[in-house]
């Protein structure tokens, strides 16, 4: 490897760089969960709502096929990271080549199943006879989606592996930006449901060139075809790691779910459907929390892997340790404001008498939260590390217990019941993940309970405290609004001085000059001195 690769590589692994790319990715997916909150509303009332059901119907089946992607972008994601980290660019392109070809065909054979069992999906969904032939043609059409959709992952996984997440997260708003424009156009059009199909059609091929562009900035030997010629010496032996390696992402991404969904189905059986939404939504309100660990794992998990690759234990010791400290300390005033005005946040948005009876279940799965928002950092870690199948024996470990548990819970006590039972099995799920790192890198365990935990901890009890004597809060009263800005003020300063250490202030100061500077540097034309390697 070459001076300057060396140089870029440390670059991509650099704290500040990961930093300001786990920054890109929150900001991306609060925005484009903003305009989802926009647009929703008038696409059901341009669309209405068969045609829209449709749509969801529609993304519901692609998404049920995303099994036969077997992991591999996720697999190729790690080892084109530790084949750069090498400095081996050959083999990383080697990697990417195999996985988009064994995606591609994988997808193929969903899109055939797609193609010819459309009609019979479509017979079995109560669509309008006058509306058959079109949903059908959407069917079909979204079907050869699935192979695109495939090898745009493992492409995309290239930029994730280079650390180029300016890129990953650019497309990712031109994709969602161009999605909604094509909604536009089918609005415009007088409510033209068939422009929107083929429109979201196009538009897939068009991000999966744009990916490939990106791909080549980071890897350019993807533009050459004569690594087609090595591909086909090395494509089983590689297609076989993949596999290897794959199927346990791809086990992990089916019983998880088992374990995540299960409470609201014991709600569905024991106590009815029609209380689910008193816990469903709440759930799902504190699910958009998820941003949070994603922005940071999606960042992470590429980087966790170049670092194994050069056996940097003592930095993602770091790295990991800090993570924690940086996703609880921002995670805990959040789950704070939700639990002291949650009812008048529910109240607000849906009305009072949703807000009665769905207050309790969202408090109770705010402590659930607190806690199991940090999992995915231990799961990235692990998976980073060559051992995704760690994560389904926790999870299969789980299984019968969390049986147990929730239906005896929900049982007895109903939605408040359930929502124990979540915090509960968060709690163990995350304790046990945090043993399974400790033994498998070899880092040490008290410096996370220390560092990572026991700071940021510390400010719960007080928090907890103001939460439960401020438990019913409402907008009326300016003393309640008073009492949690002092609070959450009181928090930032505990924060700054005593959770975070020298160290982190020093970054923190240091990253708001070297972004500051490279502003500076693009709007001025030339490098600022200091921050050209920053």
């Amino acid at each position: 490897m070459t001076t300057e690769s060396q140089l870029n590589e440390t670059k991509h692994l650099a704290g500040h760089h990961l930093a300001w790319n786990s920054l890109l990715n929150l900001g991306t997916s609060v925005f484009i969960v903003g305009l989802n909150i926009v647009f929703v509303p008038l696409m059901l009332h341009t669309f209405g709502t068969e045609f829209y059901g449709v749509l969801s119907v529609t993304w519901m089946v692609l998404a049920n096929f995303g099994w036969l992607d077997f992991g591999f972008s996720r697999a190729s994601a790690r080892y084109v990271a530790q084949e750069l980290a090498r400095g081996r660019r050959d083999d990383a392109a080697l990697w990417t080549l195999t996985a988009v070809v064994s995606q591609a065909f994988l997808g193929g054979l969903g899109a055939l199943l797609i193609w010819y069992f459309a009609p019979f999906i479509v017979d079995h969904i109560h669509v309008q006879k006058e509306h058959r032939e079109l949903v059908i043609l959407t069917l079909k059409l979204f079907a050869f989606s699935i192979p695109i959709d495939f090898a745009n992952r493992s492409i995309t996984g290239v930029m994730q592996a280079g650390q180029r997440f300016d890129w990953v997260n650019a497309l990712s708003l031109f994709s969602t930006l161009s999605t909604f424009a094509v909604y536009g156009i089918g609005i415009f059009r007088g409510a033209d449901f068939r422009a929107v199909v083929y429109g979201l059609f196009i538009l897939r091929v068009v991000n999966l060139l744009a990916s490939y562009w990106g791909a080549t900035k980071v890897l350019p030997a993807l533009r050459s075809l004569s690594y087609l010629e090595g591909l086909t010496s090395s494509y089983w032996s590689r297609a076989a790691v993949l596999v290897r390696y794959g199927l346990w992402v791809a086990s992990a991404a089916v019983v998880g779910p088992l374990l995540l969904f299960f409470d609201q189905w014991m709600i569905s059986v024991l106590v009815g459907v029609s209380l689910l939404p008193y816990y469903t939504i709440p759930s799902n309100l504190l699910w958009r929390m998820g941003l949070f660990p994603t922005s940071l794992t999606t960042t992470l998990f590429p980087a966790f892997s170049a670092m194994e690759a050069k056996t940097e234990w003592a930095r993602i010791d770091s790295y990991f340790i800090r993570a924690h400290r940086y996703l609880l300390t921002a995670i805990i005033p959040i789950l704070f404001v939700l639990f002291v005005w949650g009812r008048e946040i529910l109240r607000i948005w849906i009305g009072s008498a949703f807000a009665e009876q769905a207050t309790l279940p969202l408090r109770l799965l705010v402590f659930g939260f607190v806690i199991g928002l940090l999992a995915p950092l231990s799961g990235a870690l692990l998976e980073a590390v060559g051992r995704p199948d760690m994560l389904v024996k926790v999870y299969l470990v789980q299984l019968p217990f969390n049986i147990i548990v929730v239906w005896s819970l929900t049982k007895y006590f109903g939605i408040a019941g359930a929502a124990v039972s979540y915090t509960v099995r968060t709690a163990i799920e995350t304790i046990i993940l945090w043993i399974v790192v400790y033994r498998i890198v070899p880092f040490s365990a008290m410096g996370l309970l220390k560092k990572a935990l026991l700071r940021p901890s510390l400010t719960m009890l007080p928090l907890a405290l103001g939460a439960y004597w401020m438990r019913g809060a409402t907008v009326k009263s300016y003393f309640d609004i008073t009492v949690t800005l002092a609070l959450l003020a009181g928090y930032g300063m505990y924060a700054y001085f005593v959770v975070f250490d020298g160290q982190d202030r020093i970054f923190g100061l240091e990253f708001y000059r070297a972004r500051k500077g490279k502003f500076l540097a693009k709007i001025l034309g030339r490098p600022i001195l200091g921050v050209e390697n920053a």
